[in-house]
């Protein structure tokens, strides 16, 4: 296990002592077997000591050891002095990507200000659904890999109104821009590929490409966009097979590059057509309309350009639908890779998108509207507050990306889990395990979650700052 993976640990240990029955030794016990058993913890992983998995986890020691003795004695743990404790698992297990799982996707009973979505599907318009409209639907017997016939025409109709010619063999409906990302990746990289990525990035797209075995290569990304003069040296040097870009606002930092900047960007790409160049446009809609940059797909004339889009941030991430956009030969591809894992999109959540389809940007002015209003107080509150605090209201979305005044945001997410709320540190978003002084904390949530969530963080970064062993910076 590496470092980080050991500084983490009790965050995917989150929640261990409401779950299962019996002593906490017990329940930590049975916690650890989970993680193991279930390839989270791979073979040979360094637990932490004894001493600081108990710190980490608030509990006495001998809770921590009678949990160890007990995975030991089942084979699952092995103890050597001077050495710590490895895991030696079970035949198969393999080491799976912790981002987006660790930081953003366990249940507990913190306040959650890591997940970027809307908390609910409140703000939607009503709708009622019955067995009635899945036959108006034309779904048929329900499978269909590449999306419903109904959906995939809404969503070329809607690009058309919005100047962008598509087809209907161009168009494949997914779960999500996520799993947009994945397939397409898994259709086109193979192992040892390399694929540029903005550091900082969005962590799932970091996820996938460790996932596939591909290899992440960074293109720095600062406020006003990637440089297209380190582009240009990056894929002269690396010749990558994709590079991953977001269209809109930037998801951590929270700004949008500019038309201007885009349309440099695309040259550099035209000058390495062998590349297959993914723009995610997940959070188009949640950019202010002035701040929006071209489609790479209407400035790249040599560049394969595949598009990324989602229903997840102006509707409701629960849906589980977005699109790719993508040359006819590519969709196949896609498509062919949905019938050897989930067949296809669920059509209940098709049905609810085609109908939400044509009031998308209405949803997404609103959605913007509030947003803003939110983001505007949260960084007021923090300016008065934390003065060393480095931040800027974002350009869009729903997430701060905060400086911190110390090298590492690592001990302050740690200590404001312990706090009672969730939130991201920097190092997530940024290839390998170096220390990062940002968090992102999402404003996406009612007033009062927010405001109780940034008094307990206050309140962890007010201990760590204090002095004693646990300070920081």
């Amino acid at each position: 296990m590496s470092a980080q993976a050991e500084t983490e640990l009790a965050t995917m240990l989150a929640g261990w002592s409401e779950r299962g029955a019996g002593t906490l030794s017990r329940r930590l016990a049975a916690a650890l077997r989970g993680l193991i058993e279930g390839g989270l913890l791979a073979p040979g992983s360094r637990l932490p000591s004894e001493r600081n998995l108990a710190a980490d986890l608030a509990v006495s020691r001998g809770t921590v050891t009678g949990a160890l003795d007990e995975l030991r004695t089942a084979g699952l743990l092995r103890s050597r002095t001077g050495q710590g404790t490895e895991v030696q698992g079970r035949a198969g297990t393999v080491d799976i990507p912790q981002r987006l799982n660790t930081h953003f996707l366990q249940s507990s009973t913190v306040i959650d200000l890591a997940m970027g979505n809307p908390p609910d599907a409140s703000h939607l318009p009503p709708m009622t659904l019955d067995i009635g409209d899945l036959v108006a639907f034309g779904a048929g017997p329900g499978i269909n890999p590449q999306g419903s016939p109904v959906l995939i025409n809404a969503v070329v109709e809607h690009r058309r109104s919005e100047g962008l010619p598509t087809t209907i063999d161009q168009v494949h409906i997914t779960n999500g821009s996520h799993h947009g990302l994945y397939l397409v990746a898994n259709a086109l990289i193979g192992r040892g590929d390399r694929v540029v990525v903005e550091d900082p990035v969005y962590p799932g797209a970091l996820d996938i490409v460790d996932h596939l075995g591909a290899e992440p290569v960074a293109l720095p990304r600062g406020l006003a966009g990637p440089d297209p003069h380190r582009l240009a040296a990056v894929m002269a040097e690396h010749r990558p097979a994709l590079v991953y870009l977001q269209g809109g606002v930037h998801n951590p930092v929270g700004t949008a590059a500019s038309a201007t900047r885009w349309r440099q960007v695309a040259r550099v790409l035209d000058d390495h057509p062998e590349a297959t160049v993914v723009e995610d446009r997940a959070l188009i809609r949640m950019t202010d309309p002035g701040d929006r940059p071209p489609p790479l797909t209407t400035l790249c004339r040599r560049s394969t350009v595949v598009t990324l889009e989602s229903m997840g941030k102006v509707g409701w991430a629960g849906l589980r639908i977005g699109w790719l956009i993508a040359p006819p030969a590519i969709v196949t591809r896609t498509v062919s890779l949905r019938a050897v894992t989930d067949l296809g999109t669920a059509v209940p959540a098709q049905i609810i998108a085609a109908r939400l389809l044509p009031t998308l940007d209405e949803l997404a002015a609103e959605r913007r509207r509030v947003l803003r209003s939110a983001a505007r107080r949260v960084v007021a509150r923090l300016a008065e507050e934390v003065a060393d605090w480095r931040l800027e209201t974002p350009r869009g979305g729903s997430a701060l990306w905060i400086e911190l005044p110390v090298p590492d945001s690592r001990p302050l997410a740690e200590a404001a889990r312990r706090n009672g709320v969730k939130i991201v540190p920097g190092h997530v978003a940024r290839i390998g395990d170096a220390p990062d002084p940002h968090i992102r904390l999402c404003v996406d949530r009612p007033d009062a979650v927010v405001d109780e969530g940034i008094s307990r963080l206050l309140m962890a970064w007010r201990e760590l700052r204090s002095p004693g062993p646990s300070a920081i910076g």
